[in-house]
């Protein structure tokens, strides 16, 4: 489609990194309005910002070089190139944001999952407002060939999308129509859901990986060697991690019959 955005000079504007940081500036200030006054004070959401920079920018890849074993000066300077943001991967950035969100809540004495409640809505929409402009635009995360009339075909994408003029699945706006969704009813049963510690970013977890899971049958750029059941490693870590947020959703919500709080009662009969 469009993976470059402008060019001044020898300056180069990449679309996917300009829909990022537009991304990232939208559902900040959409949080601060929308804020829950009760849980985090408008200081919180400018320090948690920039946990969500730092994990984007290079603390999925710090994650992924602590794991690999492969630490060294110059793949540390490969994680900070400016032109990695194109090939970033959902689950390290996550697991690196889940980490330092555990540290800050802590550090400030908040309760972690009803931060993590708040936030997740938010994120659920950047991550489709990413898929759908950012990622299609760029062409990274295609389809396979198809022959359906919806199918789209790419130009030059930079050797991160598929052969141009190739008619193929478009998986980013799959993902992302599918986010947008999720999203909307997350952000609506928050103040429902939210005497529930967990549930919410429980189904957060569920609608994000469930979606991935799906939409990975039409995936061209995953090659990985099929581990078990016909399954690339990504798909059953999709799966273990819905699983894993419907898990989240029975023992909030058990937990919350255990040890109700104030508003419980409110919510529960609206």
């Amino acid at each position: 489609m469009h993976p470059i955005l402008a060019r001044f000079g020898e300056v180069t504007f990449y679309t996917y990194g300009f829909v990022m940081m537009a991304t990232l500036f939208l559902i900040y200030f959409l949080a601060l309005k929308y804020r829950d006054t009760e849980l985090l004070e408008r200081a919180d959401l400018a320090d948690i910002s920039l946990l969500v920079v730092f994990s984007i920018w290079f603390g999925g890849g710090l994650l992924w070089l602590l794991l690999s074993g492969e630490f060294s000066l110059t793949n540390l300077r490969h994680q900070l190139d400016p032109a990695r943001l194109q090939n970033l991967t959902t689950l390290p950035v996550a697991s690196s944001f889940f980490v330092l969100l555990a540290g800050y809540c802590r550090w400030k004495r908040l309760p972690f999952w009803r931060v993590l409640d708040f936030l997740v809505p938010f994120f659920v929409f950047g991550y489709a407002l990413q898929r759908t402009f950012g990622c299609f635009s760029a062409g990274c995360c295609h389809g396979t060939p198809t022959t359906l009339p919806w199918g789209v075909t790419f130009g030059d994408t930079l050797g991160v999308g598929p052969p141009a003029g190739v008619v193929v699945h478009p998986t980013q706006l799959y993902m992302g129509f599918a986010g947008l969704a999720s999203a909307y009813g997350l952000m609506r049963g928050y103040w429902r859901w939210k005497c529930w510690p967990g549930f919410v970013t429980g189904l957060g977890t569920v609608a994000l990986f469930g979606v991935y899971f799906v939409v990975s049958n039409w995936r061209g750029d995953l090659t990985s060697e099929k581990i078990g059941l016909g399954l690339e490693s990504s798909q059953i870590v999709s799966l273990l991690l819905t699983a894993l947020g419907g898990s989240l959703c029975v023992v909030a919500r058990w937990r919350a019959r255990r040890e109700p709080f104030e508003g419980e009662k409110t919510a529960l009969n609206d």
